[in-house]
């Protein structure tokens, strides 16, 4: 049974891997090669598809039982989130229309260090000297890699920076706001068709009169189909996402979000051919080195506040 349940777990690991890296290499195939430039639009497709498939997982197939959430507190607590979840995704995205996917995932290894720096300025919380330590090789390994890289620009970098912001205020509003613990497709479920309708007047105004005058030049039907496969990956990547977490521990869940990045930088390269300088990979390495050790002392502080167990006598 244990032996079983490892391959499960290896499974999902690898599933969860593979999503992660192709929802965005998918995401810059899109933007670099069939100069598809409408991010909000792309944002928009992920958020319907991600609606679709949590309301088939939660209501018709009942995978995972769905959990009620009252009228007033989706107008007061998931909105805000919604807001903010959408915010992250299309910055990321417009980003990733501006740079290479290395120097946007180097530039958002830099989550970590916001979560620090927010929480000290506004909730004037304090920190182990280890982990405001932490935060060094961070913000150096960003800096490197942004005055090195070869691709810089500015829209792409302060999109991935903003972005790294409001990733690091989610995940701090989500504990303050959410007095009701959802699973991650419950609250995609709840999420999912805010920002897809939040999005749409933004969509309509900045992207949707050129992406219609200009879609005869992408060809008949492959950016629809790509942009339908992204779509389901990106959901398939949060589903993955709540079997991971539910599966194993969050050691196992660090290491691996940390290889990620790493094997998302890796994959980037050797398909977008973007060009890497010696300092800007010293930068890239020295931010993820950083991560990790935030990471590890994360972790460490959690296990050590989980009570110790009680001996049967």
């Amino acid at each position: 049974m244990g032996a079983f349940q490892d391959r499960t777990t290896a499974i999902y690991l690898a599933i969860w891997m593979v999503m992660n890296i192709a929802t965005v290499i998918l995401n810059k195939y899109l933007f670099q090669e069939l100069h598809f430039n409408y991010p909000i639009s792309l944002t928009i497709v992920h958020m319907v598809t991600c609606s679709v498939g949590s309301f088939l997982v939660l209501r018709t197939f009942n995978i995972t039982p769905l959990q009620p959430v009252p009228l007033p507190d989706i107008g007061m607590r998931i909105l805000p989130l919604a807001v903010l979840f959408c915010s992250n995704i299309v910055l990321g995205n417009v980003s990733l229309r501006w740079v290479p996917v290395s120097f946007m995932q180097t530039v958002k290894s830099s989550v970590p260090a916001f979560t620090v720096i927010l929480q000290v300025l506004i909730f004037r919380k304090s920190f182990s000297r280890d982990t405001y330590l932490s935060v060094i090789p961070i913000v150096g390994g960003v800096v490197i890699a942004s005055y090195t890289e070869a691709n810089f620009n500015a829209m792409g970098f302060w999109s991935a920076l903003v972005a790294s912001i409001i990733t690091a205020l989610l995940a701090i509003v989500t504990s303050l706001l959410l007095t009701q613990k959802l699973d991650a497709i419950n609250l995609l479920y709840y999420m999912a068709p805010l920002s897809a309708t939040m999005l749409v007047p933004f969509a309509h105004h900045l992207e949707w009169h050129d992406m219609t005058t200009n879609w005869e030049h992408y060809g008949q039907m492959q950016p629809a189909l790509i942009l339908v496969i992204s779509g389901c990956i990106a959901f398939l990547l949060n589903v993955t996402t709540f079997l991971v977490i539910r599966k194993t521990s969050a050691l196992t869940y660090t290491v691996a979000g940390n290889f990620k990045v790493v094997f998302s930088i890796a994959t980037s390269v050797a398909i977008f051919k973007n060009e890497i300088g010696i300092f800007n990979m010293v930068g890239c390495l020295v931010a993820l080195l950083g991560v990790m050790w935030y990471n590890h002392i994360k972790l460490v502080e959690s296990q050590q506040k989980q009570p110790a167990p009680v001996e049967k006598v």
